[in-house]
């Protein structure tokens, strides 16, 4: 994948997560891209700050692939997460301004939390894959 690919990616990740947060109404059931199971369950009042991971984890996945990719070191990962923990935080105090929503401290756990599950998942696939011995003929070249 080019780097104009994974950056275009990456913005278009990180601009749906700033419209769907900074929508006037929360309700995901009138945003015409989202499949009507996927609106049923976020819209779902239990559901409501969980679905900030959702997000946060296919971001995670996405970068973490592209730091793989990249062979960057685990450093870059960390910076990464907080990255995407900034951008929760920015979606979260846009929300200060809107009258029906509403800046919650659990949303940016849930969008930290998510984050972390989709960089860990890519990193222990990475660790496996490197233990199984896979990337042995890649990283002696």
């Amino acid at each position: 994948m080019s780097r104009f690919v994974y950056y275009f990616l990456v913005l278009i990740g990180a601009g749906l997560v700033l419209y769907l947060s900074w929508r006037t109404h929360p309700r995901m059931e009138d945003v015409w891209f989202i499949p009507g199971w996927v609106s049923a369950w976020a819209d779902e009042r239990r559901n409501d700050t969980l679905r900030t991971a959702v997000p946060f984890v296919a971001l995670g996945w996405l970068v973490g692939g592209w730091l793989w990719v990249q062979g960057q070191p685990w450093r870059q990962w960390l910076w990464a997460w907080a990255a995407l923990v900034l951008l929760v935080i920015i979606a979260e105090i846009g929300q200060v301004f809107m009258p029906e929503r509403s800046f919650d401290l659990a949303d940016i756990g849930w969008g930290a939390a998510g984050a972390l599950l989709g960089l860990g998942t890519v990193a222990a696939i990475r660790r496996l894959y490197l233990a199984l011995g896979r990337g042995e003929s890649q990283s002696s070249a």
